[in-house]
Order: structure tokens, then C-alpha cells, then sequence
């Protein structure tokens, strides 16, 4: 449920993919608005990088050492995964739910 009571807090979207609509719908369940920043590289990725895009809240994330270079400055968001694929199959993405840490 949103938390319209409360200002929205602004996340980068770190990723190759832009954000779908329940990435988006997710987030903003929990008062969440999602900016699409780009990529960068998981390892090298800084604060610094982030700040240039913008004032953010947090960092919308998908590789854990992105997660671990910026959670010092930033909260993190991670989408949890519902991958329908069989083994074998190419992986798809499906969000079921957003996780701030």
C-alpha cells in the first residue's frame, strides 16, 4: 500500500533493463519513485557516480557488489525474482516484491 501521507523518496534504477511496470508499482507501493540512471560496473561503481546522476534516497541494484560499494551513502532496493523458467530455459524476469535494506 502506498504511503501517501509521507513524500515520495527518489531511488536510481542501476541496470541494463530500464524498469518495468511492477518494478515500478512495487516501488511505489512503498513510496518509491524510480529514476532510470543507466549502467555501471558492479565492481567499480561509487557514490560519487551515483551523486552525478542526481539527489537520491537509495539505489536500485542487481549485483550484490554494486550493493556493497554503495550502501555506506545510500539505502539499497533489490527486486526479489519469481523465475518461472524451467531448467534450461532462458530465465525470465518477474518482480513479486521490493526489498530496502
Amino acid at each position: 500500500m502506498s504511503q501517501s501521507n509521507q513524500p515520495m523518496r527518489k531511488f536510481a534504477f542501476l541496470s541494463r533493463h530500464t524498469p518495468t511496470d511492477e518494478q515500478f508499482r512495487l516501488a511505489n507501493d512503498q513510496g518509491i519513485f524510480l529514476e532510470y540512471i543507466g549502467d555501471a560496473d558492479a565492481f567499480r561503481v561509487t557514490p560519487g557516480y551515483i551523486a552525478k546522476r542526481g539527489s537520491f534516497d537509495g539505489v536500485v541494484v542487481v549485483h550484490p557488489a554494486a550493493a556493497l560499494r554503495l550502501v555506506d551513502k545510500y539505502e539499497i532496493g533489490v527486486f526479489e525474482n519469481a523465475n518461472r523458467a524451467p531448467i534450461g530455459e532462458k530465465p525470465q524476469f518477474q518482480a513479486i516484491q521490493f526489498h530496502i535494506y
